[in-house]
């Protein structure tokens, strides 16, 4: 059965986008939060399940005419497990 483990199942993404995205977007892009830079950019974060997820968010920034940073993939530590959450969300950094 795929897992995290065996390299298969969700990973985690952090997408970088230039300006900052208004929250009502949040459900938007699914179980991804979303943080607000100092530098003017939106960072989102989170697991997706698989490619055509990660192109699914990337249509959505595409629709939202949005200009893209970065796109990497991440290893998920006890510390990025904080920055996600169930329903998505928003963080300020100050």
């Amino acid at each position: 059965m795929p897992n995290e483990r065996n390299g298969f199942g969700p990973r985690f993404y952090e997408i970088k986008i230039k300006g900052h995205l208004e929250e009502r977007w949040a459900e938007w892009f699914e179980e991804m939060t979303f943080t607000h830079e100092k530098d003017g950019t939106t960072t989102l974060y989170g697991p997706l399940p698989d490619q055509t997820a990660l192109h699914s968010i990337l249509r959505k920034i595409r629709d939202l005419n949005l200009q893209l940073i970065s796109v990497k993939q991440v290893k998920l530590d006890a510390e990025d497990e904080t920055k996600t959450s169930s329903n998505g969300g928003v963080r300020i950094d100050d």
